[in-house]
């Protein structure tokens, strides 16, 4: 979706980032945040400013019926071999503001699932590129 068609969907976001995605091209990447709806959407210039990337917040969001946010990293991981996505690669992403901070991504559904302290608080997506 373009940025138009979001904003006709879900009206002015609460807030809108704007920053460098790429130094040697000068391309820029837009994020919009809706506070009240948990839930954040990127918009890239390298790809004619359509959405590229969705992030929640909120265990009100499902995937494949499932509430995942708030859930512990055993948990999710669980639930995600059950719906044989079992491409699983688990990262540190420790740093100064966030000392346990990790991330779970399947490469072949494009998703990637942040936990703090082992509990999951944010899930980003990408758009299916085949």
């Amino acid at each position: 979706m373009s940025r138009t068609e979001v904003k006709a969907l879900l009206g002015d976001p609460t807030e809108i980032d704007q920053n460098p995605f790429d130094d040697e091209a000068g391309a820029q990447t837009e994020s919009w945040h809706y506070d009240q709806l948990k839930l954040s959407l990127s918009f890239e210039e390298a790809f004619g400013w359509e959405m590229d990337t969705i992030a929640v917040t909120d265990a009100a969001y499902l995937l494949d019926g499932k509430s995942l946010i708030g859930k512990s990293l055993g948990d999710v991981k669980a639930v995600l071999e059950k719906m044989d996505i079992n491409d699983l690669e688990l990262e540190d992403h420790n740093d100064h503001d966030i000392p346990n901070n990790k991330l779970l991504t399947s490469a072949s559904q494009l998703i990637n699932f942040w936990f703090d302290n082992e509990v999951l608080v944010e899930i980003q997506w990408g758009p299916d590129e085949g």
